[in-house]
């Protein structure tokens, strides 16, 4: 089997594990079982830096999968600490859009519509 099947194994495989995380992340908080609608005051969140980061890491694991000794899967160099930042980037950023739909529900946002 060639080395860049292997690596988009790999890839596949993390995804899979990013999306499961997400996916344990977003159930935990629970709600109501029908389908959800957005609260009163919803609105675009502020700014963030986490699409940034999330960005960066994938960027180092590419190039982490991509530079890499005749005989590695991958430099450990750069592929271990992206694969690190980016599933702690998906986490972060799940977990601020979690805090954001909690606080609107909660009414601490303003009573008009929603946009």
């Amino acid at each position: 089997m060639p080395d860049s099947t292997i690596g988009y194994v790999i890839i596949g495989i993390g995804i899979l594990v990013v999306l499961g995380v997400v996916f344990a992340i977003s159930a935990r908080a629970g709600g109501p079982a029908g389908a959800v609608t957005p609260p009163r005051g919803v609105h675009l969140p502020g700014p963030s830096f986490l699409p940034v980061v999330v960005s960066l890491a994938a960027a180092l694991l590419g190039a982490g999968l991509a530079f890499r000794g005749d005989e590695q899967l991958a430099n450990p160099f750069l592929a271990i600490p992206g694969l690190l930042v980016l599933v702690l980037g998906v986490i972060a950023w799940v977990r601020a859009a979690n805090h954001e739909w909690r606080d609107t529900e909660r009414g601490s946002h303003d009573d008009s519509p929603a946009h």
